[in-house]
């Protein structure tokens, strides 16, 4: 698979980076609630940690991906995790990226039936046929799609958290009443943190990794992974 590589800029490479993390958890607000809320403001130290994990896991794949010449995840796995780990993780990943679709797909079934009062067979089956057009137009084709819809979905994101925050300001005193610690799936919040990381980066994997087999430029990987590590915690 062919890609141009002047045409994979800094924001393509963010775009990719927030756009493979980015899912129905994360836009419903659940992954935030359930690994950075339940802590009050502490969940912010969260947060600013996850955003520079997200960083640097984010640079190791796509370096790995560029160095390798990597042309899916699995070569960069098995490169750091072994053939037997490696393989374990590469069926896990490949698990994960199929449940992933079939959430979307449902997702957008929902979306139909609910919104519009249409089937919601036809709303995850557009869904499908409009991922597998996008994938068969290669990782370019990917990437562009993604480009177009990452700054649309952080702008969103932007404008309803601003305007939530000028209709009700926060009450740092009411979240710290409300938060509690022991409802969190992990209670401490330095490993919920890296645990939050750590399953994002299972999807990010399959796209980043051969990604950076198609950008020559160290900088444009580096600045890549800085800007979408910290669209992602900006998102969040």
């Amino acid at each position: 698979m062919k890609t141009n590589t002047q045409n994979i800029s800094t924001f393509k490479v963010a775009a990719a980076y927030i756009g493979t993390v980015v899912g129905a958890g994360f836009a419903s607000g659940q992954e935030v609630l359930q690994f950075f809320s339940f802590f009050g403001t502490t969940g912010i130290l969260g947060l600013i940690l996850s955003t520079i994990l997200f960083v640097f896991f984010g640079l190791i794949i796509l370096d790995l991906g560029r160095r390798l010449g990597a042309d899916s995840h699995e070569q960069v796995i098995r490169y750091a995790g072994g053939r037997w780990v490696g393989g374990i993780v590469d069926g896990i990943i490949t698990f994960f990226l199929f449940g992933a679709l079939t959430a979307m797909a449902a997702g957008a079934g929902a979306i139909f039936q609910e919104q519009f009062g249409l089937s919601h067979l036809l709303g995850s089956l557009l869904l499908v046929i409009a991922t597998g057009f996008t994938v068969l137009l290669g990782l370019s084709g990917v990437i562009t799609a993604i480009s177009y819809v990452v700054p649309v979905m952080l702008v969103s994101v932007l404008a309803i958290a601003i305007a939530t925050l000028v209709t009700s300001p926060i009450n740092f005193d009411a979240v710290n009443q409300w938060a509690q610690a022991n409802r969190a799936p992990v209670p401490f919040w330095v490993f919920s943190a890296i645990i939050y990381v750590s399953y994002n980066l299972v999807l990010g994997v399959a796209v980043l990794a051969p990604l950076g087999r198609h950008v020559n430029d160290p900088k444009t990987l580096q600045k890549g992974a800085l800007y979408g590590g910290i669209g992602l915690g900006i998102g969040a």
